[in-house]
């Protein structure tokens, strides 16, 4: 669990050890007459967080605040491949720094050792770059960045941002290579759907939630192939219950969880079958058009301990993930920049994410023990402190004084109303939670 101690020590070691080590080693400062390793990563890092539409003027402007008198000129002079590779050593440290908070009041959620949202997400960069980031060729990008996440929505710590070229898929991520507790929950999208992967989850004793995917052979217990078709709800608001055993060679047993939709979210998901199609030219079959009516997912979670409607809802509040890549891309701008140049552009792609990351941290330490809040609006009162927490990372303020005065910010009137006709997740996922189990 953080604690204003602990996020104190993990800054100082991140954005004052590491970073001089890193610099030291890579040769980074030659001459402090200007800056320091210290001075300069604030310079980024924090100047980047505070405005993320900040130019080089503005950085040299927001030097001023660090200690340091420096020209436009001289910020551009310091945006260098040297200084990209430096930022991305430092933000591998602060990766590993894994920082989470108490357990969110939601019981739903507690009732695992952690619910782990796992995604990625592409920016894609100048075709320049293509030999540091190699893009998709399919997709038209020649350069293109891919971050990986796994993040537990029930204590708030993050695994990750790890960098992969755009050509390769999430399931290469080093997300890969790391366990999950036993009793944990995963929940992905189907570009993680893998049969081989399920398996392995299963075996280690973490539950999967995940959407079906058209095509694979399901079985009843007693080994006979199912007629997916013929199992599914034929009324709105109907869902169906079924024990299955997915795949043929090796099956994984599961849960079958399927619902109907309403008539306009059948209406726009045919809508956007139709856009899929258009765009990479390939016929809509009459079973993809049949099954878009319904949200089915499949699960090994028991029933005793979750239900259909529990895991439906748990299944939308996927979606939260969808809202961290919102947040850093609308708010922190990761994927937009303001120069040409190749060496900039790493340059601030790289200290915005590590801005990420201390955004991050600040979140759990301020406001994650309510279940109800708006992180678009704590990240925000976040970005309106940086420069007191500038000040105490500097020592002329008290470092500890300084989270303690974030968090009291943040704290104070960034919470989602409850609204009848619009839920939030978070009262979602109150609502539906079966008191019975557990």
């Amino acid at each position: 669990m953080t604690s204003i101690p602990r996020l104190s020590s993990i800054l100082k070691q991140v954005f004052v050890e590491d970073a001089t080590h890193l610099a030291n080693a890579l040769g980074i400062i030659q001459r402090t007459r200007v800056f320091t390793a210290v001075s300069l990563l604030q310079v980024l890092v924090f100047g980047w967080l505070e405005n993320p539409q900040a130019g080089s003027s503005a950085l040299a402007r927001f030097a001023g605040k660090v200690g340091v008198k420096v020209s436009k000129q001289g910020i551009e002079e310091r945006f260098t491949y040297a200084t990209a590779d430096w930022l991305l050593e430092v933000l591998r440290p602060g990766v590993q720094a894994l920082v989470c908070a108490e357990a969110v009041s939601l019981p739903l959620l507690q009732r695992f050792e952690a619910v782990y949202l796992e995604d990625g997400s592409t920016i894609t960069l100048p075709a320049v770059l293509a030999q540091v980031w190699k893009g998709c060729v399919g997709s038209g990008a020649a350069a293109a960045l891919k971050l990986t996440v796994r993040w537990d929505v029930l204590r708030g710590g993050l695994q990750g941002p790890y960098l992969q070229g755009g050509h390769q898929h999430e399931t290469q991520s080093p997300l890969r290579e790391q366990k999950m507790a036993r009793g944990s929950l995963w929940i992905a999208d189907l570009g993680y759907f893998g049969l081989i992967w399920l398996a392995e989850l299963a075996r280690q004793g973490v539950y999967f939630l995940i959407g079906y995917k058209e095509g694979v052979v399901l079985c009843n217990e007693g080994g006979q192939r199912l007629d997916l078709l013929t199992l599914l709800p034929t009324r709105e608001q109907e869902r169906i219950e079924v024990p299955v055993r997915v795949g043929s060679r090796k099956p994984v047993q599961a849960r079958l969880i399927a619902s109907l939709m309403s008539p306009q979210v059948i209406k726009r998901r045919r809508q956007q079958l139709k856009e899929e199609a258009h765009k990479h030219s390939k016929p809509i079959s009459p079973r993809q058009w049949e099954l878009v009516q319904w949200t089915i997912v499949l699960t090994n979670v028991p029933p005793c301990r979750l239900s259909g409607a529990e895991a439906m809802a748990l299944m939308r509040a996927r979606w939260q993930i969808e809202l961290l890549w919102k947040l850093w891309k609308d708010e922190g701008q990761v994927d937009a920049w303001r120069s040409e140049k190749p060496e900039h552009i790493l340059c601030e792609v790289y200290a915005k994410l590590l801005g990420m990351l201390v955004q991050h941290w600040l979140l759990l330490l301020s406001c994650w023990d309510d279940p109800h809040r708006s992180l678009v609006g704590a990240c925000r009162v976040i970005r309106e402190q940086v420069s007191m927490l500038v000040h105490g990372l500097n020592g002329r303020l008290p470092l500890r004084k300084v989270l303690t005065l974030i968090t009291q910010a943040v704290a104070g009137g960034c919470s989602i109303p409850y609204r009848q006709d619009r839920l939030s997740t978070s009262h979602r996922l109150l609502l539906v939670a079966d008191p019975g189990l557990t």
